[in-house]
């Protein structure tokens, strides 16, 4: 044990190095299983007959969007009464606890075929990420400095996405020829080094005073972070994006389009590329040039734009590649918000503001239940078919591009 421990204090720039290692197998990890939660879900469901007969639904794809409201607001729960445990026993002790229960989910995942197991493990499962991004956030703000928050955002997001190159692809293909379970005990495997690592390089992490972070932000919170305030809902838009992409379109090009796993897995390679190749060029853009203002308003447009094109897209029967072509333009404008709303928001805090991380990290889960939630409602009471959804997503998109205008510029 006294191997995982280190000897000498650790350095801003090791630290650097050891958090993006770590973020590199998490979001491996993460990317692996994410598109095909929805699709596995699904299965799952219709795979448990007690489940299966109890009709509370009209098909499976309305209780999906369901189940990820609820995994959502157990993740809000969580990220709620976070700055309270972390006062406790400390964020490198949870943090490791936090990496040892992702592992042992994720092999319930991949053990079990109930959908009765299946669905709690998810919801735990889906809240210790969001955790675990958290807990990332605040090791990597006590070792950054403000003047280079922007790079260093957009370095430690590019290494995050590269590792969602490969692996949709990679669980496609597993789901194709190994089936579901497989490609979650592949996934517990990944996470396993993430564990040697925290012991490795954190234990003797120093914390900082947490504050309480209430469900809602209050008014003098509010008043004293005005920027962040409305930074806040550009990151909330921006998840409503990906759940809804995350959620229904593999059902959608699997169901609909007719492509395997496989295939979609190949399209989202392609399209995933967009999150390699610009979040750190535009950190170092938005540092020294131009600001994030204007990048926002150009990442929800091209959102807007490529959502509304989908039905229409689909309609012409285009290959595969058009669709990646697509997907990319989609991601370019999702990643440029992304690096803008994480640069502009971590401009504003220092690592004490684990409250307010609180209130970022929050973002997505509310939008995890914002946006299934009303694609549940939509669906359920036939007010629009599912390929009418990606239009509906193309107004929301719309609406945000109004979200960034009131911001104060940080150049």
């Amino acid at each position: 044990m006294s191997l995982l421990k280190r000897s000498t204090p650790l350095s801003a720039k090791h630290a650097f190095i050891a958090l993006s290692v770590l973020v590199f197998f998490l979001s491996t990890q993460v990317s692996l299983t994410t598109y095909i939660d929805s699709s596995y879900l699904t299965h799952t469901i219709l795979g448990t007959p007690s489940l299966a007969h109890m009709r509370l639904w009209q098909n499976p794809d309305q209780l999906v969007g369901a189940l990820y409201t609820f995994a959502s607001l157990v993740t809000i729960f969580l990220l709620v009464t976070l700055p309270k445990i972390l006062r406790r026993i400390g964020n490198y002790r949870f943090t490791l606890g936090a990496l040892i229960l992702h592992t042992l989910f994720l092999l319930g995942l991949g053990i079990f075929n109930s959908a009765w197991l299946i669905i709690p493990i998810f919801m735990i499962e889906a809240s210790l990420i969001s955790s675990l991004y958290f807990n990332l956030d605040v090791f990597l703000e006590h070792y950054s400095n403000d003047k280079e928050t922007g790079l260093i955002r957009g370095t430690f997001m590019t290494v995050g996405s590269m590792a969602w190159l490969f692996p949709p692809f990679l669980g496609g293909y597993i789901v194709e020829h190994f089936g579901f379970s497989f490609a979650y005990l592949i996934g517990a495997a990944i996470i396993l080094p993430t564990i040697l690592l925290m012991m490795r390089y954190f234990s003797e992490f120093e914390d900082l005073e947490y504050d309480p972070s209430p469900l809602i932000m209050s008014k003098e919170t509010a008043k004293t972070y005005p920027n962040v305030a409305r930074i806040l809902w550009s990151a909330f838009f921006v998840q409503c994006f990906y759940s809804w992409m995350i959620i229904y379109a593999p059902i959608y090009f699997h169901n609909n389009l007719g492509m395997t796993y496989e295939e979609f897995g190949m399209i989202l390679m392609a399209a995933l590329t967009a999150f390699v190749i610009f979040p750190a060029p535009l950190g170092w853009l938005a540092d020294h040039i131009l600001g994030e203002k204007e990048l926002l308003v150009t990442g929800f447009f091209l959102m807007s734009l490529t959502s509304f094109a989908i039905p229409y897209v689909a309609e012409l029967h285009v290959g595969m590649w058009w669709w990646a072509l697509l997907l990319f333009i989609g991601r370019s404008g999702s990643a440029t918000v992304d690096s803008m709303v994480e640069t502009y928001f971590f401009k504003q805090i220092d690592g004490h503001d684990a409250a307010i991380i609180g209130y970022y990290r929050r973002a997505r889960p509310m939008a995890f239940i914002v946006a299934p939630l009303l694609a549940s409602i939509l669906l359920g009471t036939n007010i629009i078919t599912f390929t009418q959804l990606f239009t509906i997503l193309g107004f929301v998109m719309l609406i945000a591009m109004y979200t960034p205008l009131r911001l104060k510029d940080t150049l």
